[in-house]
């Protein structure tokens, strides 16, 4: 969640806006966005704007909506690859580069961030190599096995890496 909240606070700026395509986010980041407690420090507070498309009843993106909702100037596209509390598929690369290829013919400057705990090493391919600007997770659970001593990783394009890393250290 550290990793995520890093990056998210990294590159949006006030009077930027984020989308969810997978629906509300777990339960960790509702506090970061400002969806849920006080909001004092949340995304919202520091004036970002947050909006979520529902996933479609068999718990798969709805494209559809995706499109549509990409006719509103969006600075990110948030994407949650794993299922994570919920009973839903979760995100195969495949899909993933469609969601990516969708948002960047749209919009080519909007960031597709996948948030990709659960996720690593679990096809031949990363988000990255397939249109993900930016992705974070975690390698202290599950595959990663406690391979780093602080767990969380940020990835991507290295001006959107760096700016996560300007939020994390003074």
């Amino acid at each position: 969640t550290h990793a995520i909240t890093s990056a998210l606070f990294g590159v949006l700026r006030p009077g930027d806006n984020f989308l969810s395509i997978t629906g509300k986010p777990y339960e960790s980041l509702e506090e970061v966005i400002g969806l849920r407690g006080n909001g004092n420090g949340s995304l919202i507070d520091f004036g970002i704007s947050y909006d979520e498309i529902s996933l479609k009843s068999d718990g798969n993106i709805d494209f559809k909506a995706l499109g549509k909702a990409l006719n509103i100037p969006r600075k990110l596209i948030f994407i949650q690859r794993s299922c994570g509390y919920t009973w839903r598929p979760s995100l195969n690369i495949e899909i993933i580069k469609e969601i990516c290829n969708l948002c960047h013919n749209k919009q080519p400057d909007c960031i597709c961030f996948v948030d990709n705990c659960y996720g690593e090493f679990v096809e031949n391919k990363e988000p990255t190599a397939v249109g993900a600007d930016l992705i974070a997770g975690s390698l202290i659970k599950n595959i990663g096995g406690t391979i780093v001593p602080t767990g969380g990783y940020i990835a991507g394009k290295f001006d959107l890496v760096d700016k996560a890393c300007c939020r994390l250290t003074a």
